[in-house]
């Protein structure tokens, strides 16, 4: 991934957003302005994994991100280190890489599957 292409990525409309919520695989490699509320960054996702509940654009309250994504530095531009200053609840605006679809076991015992995406770019969005 080149810097070009990471700083010509395209902001997401819903529209977009949507249809990578819907058809996670379909989407794969495309690189896109996504915002987001990290929910869970913690011992269990570990240094470079995090969930987050996204939006095609910045919101005003946190509960308004409402679709949840699965992101990873490793691989990615800005790479592991560029997540380590980021907690839960931070509000953040990330460039991305789609990876597909991912699946997980969630807390309590069921499975779920989501957009997985690689952090080409990180920044915190101030309140």
């Amino acid at each position: 991934m080149s810097q070009e292409q990471v700083d010509s990525a395209a902001e997401l409309t819903e529209r977009d957003l949507a249809m990578i919520v819907k058809s996670p695989d379909d989407q794969a490699g495309k690189t896109v302005v996504i915002y987001a509320n990290i929910t869970q960054f913690d011992a269990a996702t570990g240094d470079c994994i995090f969930r987050a509940n996204v939006s095609h654009q910045r919101m005003e309250n946190s509960w308004e991100y409402d679709e949840n994504a699965i992101f990873t530095g490793e691989g990615g531009r800005a790479g592991c280190a560029a997540l380590k200053e980021f907690v839960d609840e931070d509000q953040v605006r990330i460039t991305a890489t789609s990876l597909g679809s991912i699946s997980y076991d969630t807390q309590i015992g069921g499975n779920t599957t989501v957009p997985a995406f690689r952090v080409e770019k990180i920044e915190a969005l101030t309140p």
